[in-house]
């Protein structure tokens, strides 16, 4: 009677410890699931959408991605994403590349759906990209023939390349100083004189391939300028002309320049280029003034569309200055100089009384 009872109750503990196990099995099956969701629950599910499927290859035309999870939460911004198997940093994309681009997102381990976006070919811009070269010079730098003359030559035969002559820095003994010298030294991080930033984007390495490369973007928009004079008083119309359309912030700059400035300028490299100092060295694209900010007043983004024109009167108080030898540079730059975003997208130049219109 003992031995029955006794089997009796190993055969419900043997029961109970087969539930048991069960349940712990259950347990442990139901929290490996769920791919980044944490642990326990509904797995992670991503569906990822784009605001365009199909956008212009010209570096500005955007779409945008949106991610939410299976409850429908915006999850965008905790997510990671990819471009053609490539991390894109931000949920806003833009390209060059014409062709399809394929897309997905992934947080915490779990993958989104991949959409296709194509990017397609905008065509030639109606507008020649010109290249800007601005060059921190001083008559008193003996280094400073080497970049003066080399930018001087390449801009001969290049006209699309416009220099532009920054004499400094504050407290030099150059005579042709720029009021506003200061604040572009330290903008561009000028530690030494000569230096050439290009573009408002980076300083020259000397190489004319750079200027040759960046004439071969394409340009998002184009320059006018209508210049008259009257006294001494050159009065500009600038135009901007766009062949994107973007709400990223942009700025023109307008600034006047003189040629034809007769100084010595001192030479290390003499007998090369002349002695020291070269005397009667004539100094030309020289700044003298900015209608504008120096770093660009803001065109309002609801004009930047495609074929759009944007323009705005400016005046110059040019008296002291030998108007016959002026020439007025306008330039269209980024808000920001962080990003993608950044530097000088297009310029142009004209004599001062004269017009130059969008070419």
């Amino acid at each position: 009677m003992r031995i029955i009872i006794k089997k009796i109750v190993m055969k419900k503990l043997t029961a109970q410890l087969f539930i048991i196990s069960i349940a712990i099995s259950f347990i442990i099956t139901s929290c490996s699931k769920g791919g980044g969701g944490g642990g326990g629950g509904t797995p992670v599910t991503l569906t990822l959408t784009l605001s365009k499927s199909s956008i212009r290859a010209d570096n500005f035309d955007e779409t945008m991605i949106t991610v939410r999870d299976q409850n429908g939460t915006d999850v965008t911004s905790s997510c990671t994403f990819n471009i053609n198997n490539t991390t894109w940093s931000t949920n806003m994309f833009h390209t060059i590349s014409i062709g399809d681009i394929l897309v997905y997102a992934t947080k915490s381990g779990a993958k989104s759906n991949t959409d296709t976006l194509t990017a397609t070919n905008p065509g030639p811009s109606p507008f020649t990209q010109k290249v800007l070269a601005e060059d921190y010079t001083g008559t008193w730098c003996g280094f400073c023939p080497r970049v003066g003359v080399s930018l001087t030559n390449y801009a001969v035969s290049h006209p699309n390349c416009i220099v532009v002559g920054m004499h400094g820095p504050t407290g030099s003994s150059d005579p042709y100083i720029y009021q506003y010298s200061t604040s572009l030294v330290n903008a561009f991080n000028i530690t030494g004189w000569p230096t050439a930033i290009i573009n408002r984007n980076y300083k020259w390495t000397e190489s004319t391939s750079t200027l040759d490369q960046e004439a071969t973007k394409r340009a998002a928009l184009g320059l006018s300028l209508v210049s008259t004079v009257s006294g001494g008083t050159i009065n500009v119309t600038a135009k901007v002309k766009f062949d994107v359309t973007t709400t990223v912030g942009m700025k023109l700059v307008l600034m006047l320049m003189e040629d034809g400035l007769v100084y010595p300028q001192a030479n290390y490299y003499a007998p090369q280029y002349g002695g020291n100092p070269i005397t009667g060295y004539v100094h030309n694209h020289v700044l003298r003034a900015a209608a504008t900010d120096i770093f660009g007043e803001l065109i309002p983004a609801a004009q930047q569309t495609i074929g759009n024109v944007w323009e705005k009167a400016y005046s110059f108080n040019a008296a002291a200055y030998n108007i016959n030898n002026c020439k007025i540079i306008g330039v269209v730059v980024f808000e920001n100089s962080g990003g993608s975003y950044k530097g000088a997208l297009n310029v142009q130049e004209v004599a001062a009384g004269q017009t130059k219109n969008f070419d």
